[in-house]
């Protein structure tokens, strides 16, 4: 089988087979029908030529049971002359020649002439019933009778013979008529079971036909599909079955090339403007001590009054300081954190980090406030203390001086471990809500806008969720929610 040119038009090659297999089993299933038809047609004239053939066996013996007794009222007058044989005799008389009219429509050649004659018999036996025997009777002309006698029983015993042949004729032409129908019937049988077989085995054969044909390629095509979805884009098909799925294929494969190529595009792009967004953020966050630094080693000079020095090299460590700072929380964000787990018993953790960041210069103007539940959490204990301390230094700064801070923990129903931070701050507006946890975005002045980003990273390698809701009347909550037997996965892109 010559393969098909790649890149020429569509050829109906599968609804033409699809045309080609259900013509042949419709145009089989025609022919088994007009067959089977055929001979129920054959079967019910065979029926119908028994049924006559019956009625004509019925006949005919009716027949020759008249010819009989027409004789025996004749012979009864020899032995008994009276009357009232004469009116039997011709009640006989009467039935014989209506046995003939009804058989002689349907009648056969042969039987047909049987009847002529045994009507003749009748006639004759009337003849010499009427002519001489009853005038010898009357005569008493015994002699005369007897012969006149005789030659009536010969008559008679032929009509009744040609009656008897008549009826075996019939009784013949029935049982040819039932061999035929039977013959009929079984080959009618035979013929429409073959014919179903013929069917049974064509639907068959094309239904294989068929599945190497599309179901196969599909199949295939399906699997492709599922291997492109999940982000394989080097999955091809090649040519693959024929005419239109071929085509198909051919489509299939031009699309996966040309979606991997704006897949490419797009990642650098992507990429890009990715590098360009955190270098922004980095010089726009390192811009300012930088420019401070620089601009006191301006001013710095060896006739500077010492203490004027002393605080300016302290200026200029806390602005180096600010740098590093930034650096290494860029660091902590780029980098997915390699988690060392354990066994976290929740209240002494959340206890003691609170009593960590009670002496923080950033916490010290606020009372903390914790009511935590019991729980276990599988978890990096010193990556966990470091989502607490900024969501709570974070609280802190956003809060008035002298107002709580709240830490709560509880263990939940669905297997989760919840910390909360709240604060009385002024809240985070709207707009700025799905924007929180990006890199370098920050309302605080001096602020990094690294450590909601680094928080998010941490949680999300531990396989929870960090989320913000606003308070009432005012401030903000920081929900995290950690599993008891938590699944590590990848930070988010």
């Amino acid at each position: 089988m010559k393969p098909e040119p790649t890149g020429c038009p569509p050829r109906n090659v599968i609804a033409r087979q699809l045309a080609v297999g259900f013509g042949l089993v419709s145009a089989v299933a025609v022919i088994m029908c007009g067959m089977l038809l055929w001979k129920i047609a054959e079967v019910s004239d065979f029926v119908r030529d028994m049924r006559q053939a019956e009625r004509g066996i019925r006949d005919s013996s009716r027949l020759s049971s008249a010819i009989r007794e027409q004789y025996i009222h004749l012979a009864h007058s020899v032995l008994e002359p009276e009357v009232d044989h004469l009116g039997h005799y011709e009640e006989w008389r009467q039935r014989v020649l209506e046995a003939v009219e009804r058989l002689s429509p349907n009648a056969r050649d042969a039987n047909r002439e049987r009847l002529r004659r045994i009507q003749e018999a009748s006639a004759a036996m009337d003849r010499l019933y009427k002519a001489e025997l009853l005038p010898a009777l009357r005569r008493d002309d015994l002699l005369a009778a007897t012969d006149a006698h005789n030659r009536a029983e010969d008559v008679s015993e032929q009509a009744s013979g040609l009656a008897d042949e008549v009826e075996s004729s019939l009784e013949f032409g029935m049982a040819e008529s039932h061999t035929d129908a039977t013959r009929a019937t079984t080959f009618g049988l035979i013929g429409g079971g073959l014919c179903v077989a013929l069917v049974v085995g064509l639907s068959i054969a094309y239904t294989i036909r068929l599945r190497r044909w599309v179901l196969k390629p599909l199949a295939a095509l399906t699997e492709a599909a599922q291997q492109f979805g999940s982000g394989d884009f080097s999955v091809r098909v090649g040519q693959l079955g024929r005419g239109e799925l071929r085509t198909l294929a051919q489509a299939f494969d031009r699309m996966v090339g040309e979606l991997a190529q704006r897949e490419r595009r797009l990642v650098d792009s992507e990429r890009m403007a990715a590098i360009g967004q955190l270098a922004a953020g980095v010089a726009h966050e390192m811009n300012n001590p930088i420019g401070i630094i620089r601009g006191y080693l301006k001013t710095m000079s060896d006739e500077s009054d010492p203490d004027v020095l002393r605080r300016e090299v302290r200026i200029l460590d806390e602005e180096a300081s600010a740098c590093q700072r930034i650096a290494d929380q860029l660091l902590t964000y780029a980098h997915m954190p390699q988690l060392e787990r354990g066994s976290v018993s929740m209240v002494p953790f959340l206890n003691e980090a609170i009593e960590r960041l009670a002496e923080t210069p950033e916490v010290a103007d606020h009372r903390l406030e914790i009511d935590a539940d019991q729980g276990q959490v599988n978890a990096d204990a010193t990556r966990l203390r470091q989502v607490i301390a900024n969501l709570v230094i974070n609280a802190a700064q956003a809060s008035p001086k002298g107002t709580p801070i709240r830490l709560t923990g509880r263990a939940l129903t669905d297997g989760e471990y919840e910390i909360s931070v709240s604060d009385q701050g002024s809240g985070i507006p709207a707009e700025h809500r799905g924007t929180i946890f990006e890199p370098f975005f920050s309302r605080r002045s001096g602020g990094t806008g690294l450590g909601l980003a680094v928080c998010q990273g941490i949680v999300h390698a531990h396989g929870g969720t960090i989320v913000a809701e606003t308070n009432e009347p005012r401030g903000m909550t920081f929900r995290v929610r950690l599993p008891i037997a938590a699944t590590p996965r990848n930070k988010p892109q």
